[in-house]
């Protein structure tokens, strides 16, 4: 080879090498930005967790971390100097530098945005006015809201951006933190946005767009209801620009009776009541005497409007367990006329010894056997208007218990609010779901012993390879009371009550069903089906109902299939029992766990199962 030849060879190798030398560097910045991206989205990660906690100072200093890490993601982007046009030249460099540069960009957004999201949760967990009364907070909810507004925009903004690294194909880690804020992004932003809806719902409610009327109902869980227990008493609690009183508490009794035009007639009242012997007129103590709160609050509020009253725009709901936990934040209080403190333990039994127990107070007692729960209510109503800001977090919690487990319901003509409600399963209705599906709803009779009222419902699942199934429920109704419980030994003659159970969406009633005695409309796309079922003092009654479902297992794939269970328990009522038996197709089996033989419904049950065929 002539030396010419031999010099260009050179030069062309040195130029290979320094090319490829350029391409390392340039990569390697880009795995140095990675690894600050990857730092990041832990520290989002940690955010997430600690706002999960109500921690926000420990959130904000994840956020901030987070931000920084995205920074410096970006300060190594763009000191490459020299390695810039190179890297803007090579296809495979240049996609990861652009990914990572949108990426840092995404981070930064989503931690601008975790930051207006903790200011907006800070004032409420964290009022720099932490005596600012519940009654008095409209301002600083709308403060809150203004702030949760700046962090959805951002977190739009960040959307945007993580969508565009959907196009790139990059490296490993990269790739796995674009994966993990595709995830992240949506759940974080679907919290955020119901959030902002739920704070529209309370400044609607506490009069922050006019006044507002809403009807308050106590239902005694003593006497069994579909929605947990007889309206004994009710009040008006009144909005007005941030201000709320309780304006009035009394007897339903003490309402109704006076107004003969606010009731349904019997020909025209929910189906317990019509076909009672002889058939009873429908008032505002028995709206709910269907599995529908959301058709009680209706009916309530077209009978207080027949009844002369001035129109209100929603219903509440609670069951002295909903008290309980309010006394359980602010304290116990003292009751007036009555020497003795309440407290979050007592609550339940004491009301219940008031209402059951005490002797009966004298002829003309403007409350009768209700007066100690009509003084408490307006005691305990009063306590929480007059909350500090300090315990608006707890008080929150509280709340938010009592309507997951439906110790509180809401109704409300208002769009807002009632949007509010419905999507969080605040509304007290049954939800539309997929899967095995079971609810006891039971209307009782002339009796006051649903504390003493506990079921065992023995659930037998025959699942078939077609995703059909067989389903038998068998419900044991044990009457643990003596008969001559109450202050005058009549309030426990017997359970007798109008049951009606609703099943899985499409599901037929089957033949082993024992004979109905009405068949109701389905109720949210449950079937339904109701029988008169009663058990005497200290013991027990059956009742069974077989339902055929055509399509109950969801499928996930040629050879795994989901089994999905929701069965609701009776609010206010605790001790019942659900046993459960499935019987899989041959040849399948569960893939990590089979669903427990036994579970107490105390709560409701939801959850899946994952079942795969062999072979």
């Amino acid at each position: 080879m002539s030396w010419a030849k031999r010099h260009r060879a050179l030069i062309i190798g040195g130029l290979l090498a320094l090319g490829l030398a350029l391409f390392a560097l340039a990569l390697l910045q880009t795995i140095r930005a990675d690894r600050n991206g990857v730092r990041g989205r832990a520290a989002l990660a940690r955010a997430e967790q600690d706002i999960n906690a109500h921690n926000v100072r420990a959130a904000r200093a994840d956020l901030l971390e987070a931000r920084a890490y995205f920074r410096k993601m970006r300060d190594h982007l763009s000191s490459m100097g020299p390695l810039a046009p190179i890297a803007r030249l090579t296809p495979f460099v240049r996609v990861q530098i652009r990914g990572a540069n949108d990426f840092a960009q995404s981070g930064e957004l989503l931690s601008d945005a975790g930051l207006h999201l903790v200011d907006a949760a800070s004032g409420i967990l964290e009022p720099r006015d932490t005596h600012l009364r519940l009654s008095d907070a409209l301002g600083e909810l709308r403060k809150v809201r203004s702030a949760l507004i700046g962090g959805i925009a951002a977190l739009d903004a960040a959307d945007e951006k993580v969508g565009a690294l959907n196009g790139y194909r990059l490296l490993g880690p990269l790739d796995n933190a674009r994966r993990d804020l595709n995830v992240r992004l949506p759940r974080v932003a679907a919290r955020a946005r119901s959030a902002r809806d739920g704070l529209d719902a309370l400044i609607d409610a506490l009069g922050g767009s006019g006044p507002r009327r809403f009807l308050v109902f106590s239902q005694n869980p003593d006497e069994v209801r579909p929605t947990g227990g007889f309206i004994g008493t009710y009040g008006v609690l009144v909005a007005r620009n941030g201000h709320m009183h309780l304006d009035q508490y009394a007897g339903t009794s003490d309402w109704y009776l006076p107004r003969p035009q606010a009731q349904l007639p019997g020909d025209s009242a929910a189906l317990p009541l019509r076909l009672e012997s002889p058939p009873q007129a429908q008032t505002i103590a028995n709206v709910n005497a269907t599995a529908d709160f959301v058709a009680a609050g209706r009916l309530a509020s077209q009978l207080w409007r027949a009844g002369g009253e001035q129109p209100i725009d929603g219903v509440i709901s609670m069951t002295p367990a909903v008290m309980a936990r309010i006394v359980g934040v602010l304290g116990p209080v003292t009751v007036p006329g009555y020497p003795e403190t309440v407290t979050a333990a007592n609550l339940v039994e004491r009301v219940d010894f008031h209402t059951h127990f005490e002797p009966p107070p004298p002829t003309g007692s403007p409350d009768g056997r209700k007066g100690f729960l009509v003084e408490l209510v307006h005691v305990v109503v009063q306590k929480l208007l007059d909350a500090p800001a300090a315990r608006w977090d707890p008080l929150a919690k509280a709340m938010g218990e009592s309507f997951r487990t439906r110790d509180a319901m809401g109704w409300s003509n208002r769009p807002v609010i009632q949007h509010a409600l419905t999507e969080r399963a605040w509304d007290g209705t049954l939800p539309r779901t997929s899967g095995d599906f079971f609810y006891d709803s039971e209307f009782e009779y002339s009796a006051k012993n649903g504390g003493g009222l506990h079921r065992t419902f023995d659930h037998d699942v025959t699942l078939h390879a077609d995703g059909s199934a067989q389903i038998t429920t068998t419900i044991t109704i044990t009457n643990t009371l003596p008969p001559n419980y109450g202050y005058d030994g009549t309030l426990n003659i017997d359970s007798l009550s109008f049951v009606t159970l609703y099943g899985p969406s499409g599901a037929i009633l089957g033949t082993g069903s024992d004979p109905v005695d009405a068949r109701p409309g389905a109720l949210n796309g449950h079937p339904a089906a109701s029988w008169f079922a009663s058990a005497d003092p200290q013991a027990s009654t059956t009742l069974r109902v077989v339902w055929n479902v055509p399509h109950l297992l969801v499928p996930t794939s040629a050879r795994r299939s989901l089994y999905q269970l929701r069965f609701m328990h009776l609010p206010g009522h605790q001790g019942d029992v659900l046993h459960m038996h499935v019987k899989l197709p041959p040849g399948w089996r569960w893939e990590h766990r089979a669903p427990p033989a036994t579970m107490t419904l105390d709560r409701d049950i939801s959850d899946d199962w994952a079942l795969v065929r062999a072979g």
